[in-house]
């Protein structure tokens, strides 16, 4: 009977063990927000970023829209955008071009980024690497 006793105890043990490294690791996310939005614009662009917690990976989409009439931005073959903080670089950004339509859109995993539902704005920065930048701060909705 001892013995069994004995593994019982050693089971149980494994599993709480178990539940809690697998748990651990996700506590900062616990109890936060299923989403937030971010939205700003100006007289060339509209930014709507969006983030969402699934299970336990943070997902995000952001919507670009054009609205300006500069011909040169509509045919530049990349442009570069960012979103950052204070000067803070948030580990969100990337490439799109407008050749093909005045809106970019995009929805992927947010591999290491951080969840902004502490942030009450941002600011979205685009640009071409070289003559052209412009920043627009988006607020929390």
């Amino acid at each position: 009977m001892s013995k069994n006793l004995s593994l019982l105890c050693l089971v149980i043990l494994v599993f709480i063990s178990r539940a809690t490294y697998a748990s651990a690791e996700n506590t900062n996310l616990f109890g936060r927000p299923n989403s937030i939005t971010f939205k700003g614009e100006d007289q060339n662009w509209l930014v709507v970023h969006q983030m969402y917690l699934v299970g336990t990976e943070i997902e995000y989409e952001t919507k670009i829209r054009y609205k300006g009439d500069n011909e040169k931005i509509k045919t530049l073959p990349t442009m570069y955008y960012s979103f950052t903080d204070k000067g803070e670089n948030l580990g969100v950004g990337g490439v799109f071009s407008l050749k093909e339509s005045n809106e970019f859109k995009i929805r992927m995993v947010c591999d290491g980024c951080q969840y902004f539902d502490k942030k009450k704005k941002i600011t979205f920065t685009v640009g071409d690497w070289e003559d052209y930048e412009e920043r627009v701060v988006l607020f929390r909705e």
